[in-house]
């Protein structure tokens, strides 16, 4: 993997910000991810996990599996033992339900260090790397905080190589730079805002546009198949 460079995240923001209908649009006419990609993610944002912390948790591992994550064989990504998921983050509970009160605009330094010892603790990929896997259990921990990171689209977008080096070390320094200094901006500007609550609304249209963060995340992977289509023009 090649060693990570410095991103210009105002600049990448800005690519966003000049794009949203047209990065949208290109997301929902792809339409990569149906079936029980999106049947187990909605299935998760309708649990309260105070009803059932444990069924919460066995949706997210489904959604996980669903999202490709975890694959049959001696080749491909593997995911850890439902039960050592859960343990992970049962003791984690209190600390979750804190979190989901919050507005990512009202976030003390306090906050983040919650967040970041849910990160540390969280046990859900068996390679032992954490900034994907981790960032989409806590997706659906804390939707309206951590938006979902991968590197077919998030860190290709940013970095433009999916192959660079996250620096294992470091994950969750990284994860915490590209939430603050790119999903936040994107989410604080008014247009984009405006934008949201307008596509919040039409669910039926639009189901993937869960949270403010989601939408933005589906805003990058439009700007990526759009990149696609021309790269195989050439």
């Amino acid at each position: 993997m090649k060693k990570r460079r410095t991103i210009d995240y105002d600049v990448k923001v800005k690519q966003i910000l000049c794009n949203l209908d047209f990065f949208h649009k290109n997301y929902y006419d792809g339409m990569l991810f149906n079936g029980p990609s999106l049947y187990f993610h909605l299935k998760v944002l309708n649990i309260n996990p105070k009803d059932n912390f444990r069924l919460f948790l066995e949706c997210i591992y489904a959604t996980l599996t669903s999202w490709g994550m975890h694959r049959m064989g001696s080749k491909g990504s593997k995911m850890v033992d439902f039960d050592i998921f859960y343990r992970s983050l049962k003791n984690e509970y209190e600390k979750i339900i804190y979190l989901r009160t919050k507005n990512f605009k009202e976030l003390t330094e306090s906050d983040w260090k919650v967040i970041e010892q849910i990160f540390n603790n969280l046990e859900i990929m068996a390679s032992g790397t954490r900034l994907v896997g981790n960032s989409k259990v806590m997706a659906h921990l804390i939707p309206n905080l951590i938006a979902p990171i991968d590197r077919e689209y998030t860190v290709n977008f940013l970095t433009g190589n999916k192959y660079i080096n996250t620096q294992k070390n470091n994950e969750w320094e990284f994860l915490k730079e590209i939430i603050v200094q790119f999903f936040y901006k994107i989410a604080s500007d008014y247009t984009f805002e405006s934008k949201a609550k307008e596509w919040l609304k039409k669910k039926e249209k639009f189901p993937w546009d869960t949270s403010r963060l989601k939408i933005i995340d589906n805003l990058i992977i439009g700007a990526g198949l759009h990149k696609k289509r021309k790269d195989n023009q050439r």
